[in-house]
């Protein structure tokens, strides 16, 4: 009795090979196996793939997601490793690869208030994406420190995905179980509230600072307890300069806004795309 199943020649074979914008960057063999061409194969989702990323209760801790990429992108090893704009290409590569050329994007225009809908091509995508030059992958402060950055990772987006929805819904409940709490209440709920998630914004941008150098000297910091203490005690400005720097990183990849044009008033305008999963993927009802 033979093992070999006799449909395995039927079976997906990858349809799509892209190019990822960080070009392979923070990632080792036991992350992603790359082609000598320096891509990554992606193979069509099936089914089950299909009914996981339509069932958005599944989607939200990220594990119903991880075992889609794992399926239509065999040769990542560790889905919690891949960076966030590798991951977006990704997304859009399973898109292709599924024969869903294209999406439809809709916006209201700001000047007039018509709907308009704009179709985005999955292929022109992946070619215009912006890649991960050398030169976005540090920032100096005062002359006097290299602070070496990569974009999140696919835990943190998680992690920060998650959390927010927790607070989301905690100050949801909130307002709903007091109608009639006062303004003062109120504001202070919300305070704390966004102190939370600026603290978990500040432990992500901690967490993509892979080491800092001091110029002068060449010693390097790599201890993510001492540079999450380093961040939380330099000043707004030194601060934003390395949030910035990380918020330029995970920016490259597939476009993040698209020209708009309305056809009733013709105003033209720039709106941001989303390649979140849940949204991305869903079917229209």
């Amino acid at each position: 009795m033979t093992h070999i199943n006799p449909l395995e020649k039927y079976f997906r074979q990858a349809t799509v090979y892209i190019q990822l914008p960080t070009r392979g960057r923070w990632y080792n063999n036991s992350q992603i196996t790359l082609t000598a061409d320096n891509e990554l194969a992606v193979y069509a989702m099936t089914a089950r793939d299909d009914v996981l990323l339509n069932t958005p209760d599944a989607m939200l801790n990220g594990e119903a997601l991880k075992k889609v990429i794992m399926n239509c992108v065999p040769d990542i090893h560790n889905v919690d490793s891949v960076l966030l704009p590798d991951l977006e290409s990704i997304f859009v590569g399973m898109k292709l690869a599924s024969s869903d050329d294209g999406w439809d994007v809709s916006r209201i225009c700001p000047k007039c208030g018509a709907e308009c809908t704009f179709g985005l091509q999955c292929q022109p995508v992946l070619d215009q994406q912006l890649l991960v030059e050398d030169s976005d992958c540090f920032v100096i402060v005062d002359n006097k420190l290299k602070v070496n950055l990569r974009p999140y990772n696919y835990q943190q987006r998680s992690l920060f995905i998650q959390k927010q929805f927790e607070e989301e819904r905690t100050l949801k409940y909130f307002s709903d179980s007091n109608p009639d709490v006062d303004e003062f209440h109120k504001a202070g709920v919300w305070a704390q509230a966004i102190d939370r998630i600026s603290s978990m914004t500040f432990g992500l941008v901690a967490g993509s600072i892979t080491s800092i150098e001091e110029i002068q000297t060449g010693n390097v910091v790599e201890d993510t307890a001492f540079i999450n203490s380093w961040l939380q005690n330099i000043s707004k400005a030194q601060a934003d300069l390395v949030i910035t720097g990380v918020d330029t990183l995970n920016k490259c990849g597939p476009m993040k806004t698209l020209p708009m044009a309305c056809e009733s008033c013709s105003h033209t305008w720039q709106d941001e795309i989303n390649y979140d999963p849940i949204s991305f993927f869903v079917k229209r009802s």
